[in-house]
């Protein structure tokens, strides 16, 4: 009787916030342009480098079976701008030339929320932990402002520049419950997205390359089941 009790309450429900850190591998981006308070700044090809930064995921998801989960992913990264790095030719701020190869320091903040189908497998191999893989495909809206480029303020941003492209992820991590209702866990994420196009609207202007944003993640989480 207990047992059919359980088949007919369906699918195990449950909520899983993580938050961890993030970390942004140096990204190409094809231009980088625009004027403030009538100083120039003009880039080709170049490569921008980010400092660690924070991310945190609010996933809920229904268990299918004792080894297999479907979850919605949302989730919210930030981090912050490091330098450009210009790769093909020179960058040039009103009367400063930065050369090819060189770094100039650029303050800004970088936005990513991903919402994202998971597809998660669980191996028990030990009654008081499990391992868990996953992947998950879906969207990536993108968002950056920047504020100074080599100690120019950046007067004419008018506001973020957003994009939206496709994302996919894969994730690794280790499960610890400790009741029948909740568990704790850590896992490692990759989060990848394809081409950005951030033209227009604001002065960071420029268009990555097809290679899109490369984000790791190592967060700890914490599930409860309803």
């Amino acid at each position: 009787m207990k047992e059919e009790a359980k088949e007919s309450d369906g699918f195990d429900w449950y909520v899983a916030p993580a938050l961890g850190i993030s970390m942004i591998r140096d990204t190409d981006i094809n231009q980088f342009s625009g004027v403030t308070s009538g100083t120039t700044v003009s880039s080709g090809a170049a490569t921008l480098a980010f400092n660690p930064g924070f991310r945190m995921d609010c996933p809920i998801g229904a268990k299918i079976t004792d080894w297999f989960a479907l979850e919605f992913a949302p989730g919210f990264m930030l981090n912050t701008i490091q330098y450009i790095e210009p790769t093909n030719g020179s960058l040039s701020i009103g009367s400063q030339t930065v050369s090819q190869n060189g770094q100039a320091s650029l303050v800004g903040d970088y936005y990513q929320i991903p919402m994202l189908a998971n597809f998660l497998f669980t191996i028990p191999i030990h009654p008081r932990f499990t391992i868990s893989a996953g992947f998950g495909v879906g969207g990536m809206v993108s968002a950056v402002q920047t504020t100074s480029l080599q100690g120019v303020t950046l007067e004419s941003s008018d506001g973020i520049s957003t994009a939206l492209s496709f994302a996919y992820s894969g994730q690794f991590g280790l499960d610890f419950p400790f009741s029948e209702n909740m568990q704790a866990g850590l896992y490692y994420k990759y989060t990848g997205t394809g081409e950005q196009d951030f033209t227009g609207g604001n002065f960071f202007q420029f268009v990555q390359n097809n290679n899109g944003t490369s984000t790791q993640s190592v967060q700890g989480y914490f599930l409860y089941r309803f």
